[in-house]
């Protein structure tokens, strides 16, 4: 669909879970943007309890169940998590895919992911400006609705943001309105909500008009300049690496970036390899030639260190890739490897733990097509940027932490 908001408006909206609906709804609008709860399962009185409790023990590992094959339930919270610790059904019941040590290698990935989109929560309510939409298809009790408001103050201290409750009316009238019930509070309604096992299924006309109602009760006309003052740092240090520059870079002018990520190159790539997105974009050639690669040389992690990327292909068409991750030191030595697969529908995770910091390094990723492209075939895979995190037991994650860093 066409939308009538800029990707600029769109941000200002921020789901508070119950399930994935208003997630589905954003992305009609080719809106992407990662936020805490997009994704999450999770019922109003849930979110209240967790934001409560400051998050403490979120996301533990000993805490995690399988929820479905690609879900995992937080139990002490009753919160489903979309994973990658998958499951499959076996003597009708769900168990791990992978084993212990892989899920805790993943863990660990996914602890550092969910702290980066707290401290994103954190640093957002304190920016202003934001609309938080809150629904559950069988209805929020009142007491609930004003408890997580609450907290959602208590969190922003000075800044003002909106809590837009939707609910569900059998009323022509009411469908597609907006109104205020309160200095931050709003009230939609739509005709009907999509039900959980189906959350793409939505009254996307009323909700477009309810998003519409809603930027207009409550106005930012600074949000640009809010936007471009939102800064979410990694709680850990991390180091991120970056695509290679192009040629339409200004080579005049200084080019500003962690120095510890090196010096990034493109080998045997063409312009198809780009940054398309937040994603770094590569074609794979025959597993008989060279594959394109990524190569970060002169990177300087300050001591040892975890790699982590997602690979998926975003071309339903695509032909499976193979990708390779090698790490050496400066002389040659190779220090860590790994080797994995992407291919439609199920993604590749890079997962590397490397033993040796505080020399520089040479990261290589290198893709392949799985096997012999046919004419008119074409293999594709987009990488999340890849991350350097210090090698330490998972982190624990903390509201406290990630209002720190967005103060």
């Amino acid at each position: 669909m066409t939308s009538s908001f800029t990707s600029s408006e769109l941000l200002r909206f921020e789901s508070l879970g119950d399930n994935c609906e208003f997630g589905f709804v954003l992305r009609r609008h080719a809106c992407e943007a990662g936020s805490l709860f997009r994704w999450a399962a999770m019922k109003p009185d849930q979110l209240l309890s967790l934001l409560r409790a400051n998050f403490t023990d979120f996301y533990r590992f000993e805490n995690l169940a399988p929820l479905r094959t690609n879900m995992v339930l937080d139990a002490p919270y009753g919160i489903g998590w979309h994973t990658d610790l998958k499951s499959e059904v076996a003597s009708g019941r769900l168990h791990y895919r992978d084993d212990e040590a892989t899920r805790r290698k993943l863990h660990r990935k996914e602890v550092r992911k969910l702290q980066y989109l707290l401290s994103k929560f954190a640093a957002r309510l304190r920016l202003g400006g934001v609309i938080y939409v809150l629904k559950s298809n069988g209805g929020i009790a009142p007491d609930t609705v004003d408890g997580i408001l609450d907290e959602l103050t208590a969190l922003a201290g000075h800044t003002d943001f909106a809590l837009l409750e939707v609910q569900a009316s059998d009323d022509p009238a009411r469908i597609g309105t907006v109104e205020r019930r309160g200095p931050q509070r709003l009230r939609g309604y739509v005709s009907r909500f999509a039900a959980y096992q189906k959350a793409d299924d939505v009254d996307a006309e009323a909700w477009t008009r309810i998003m519409d109602g809603a930027r207009h009760l409550y106005p930012c006309p600074d949000w640009s300049r809010r936007l471009a003052d939102l800064h979410v740092e990694s709680v850990d240090g991390g180091i991120q690496l970056a695509f290679p520059i192009d040629a339409s870079q200004d080579l005049n002018k200084p080019i500003m970036g962690d120095l510890r990520a090196g010096m990034a190159r493109l080998l045997n790539g063409n312009q198809w390899c780009r940054v398309f997105g937040d994603n770094f974009r590569l074609h794979g050639p025959n597993p008989d030639r060279p594959g394109n690669a990524l190569r970060w040389t002169g990177v300087y992690p300050p001591g040892p260190f975890q790699l982590s990327a997602t690979a998926r292909c975003p071309v339903s068409d695509s032909v499976p890739l193979r990708l390779s991750v090698h790490i050496h030191k400066d002389d040659g030595t190779l220090v860590a490897e790994e080797e994995l697969q992407a291919q439609p529908g199920r993604a590749g995770e890079i997962a590397l733990l490397c033993p040796v910091g505080g020399q520089p390094l040479t990261i290589t990723i290198t893709v392949n097509a799985a096997r012999a492209l046919q004419t008119g075939e074409r293999a594709v895979v987009d990488l999340t940027p890849p991350g350097l995190h210090p090698d330490l037991p998972a982190p624990k994650l903390d509201l406290m932490a990630a209002r720190a860093v967005a103060a």
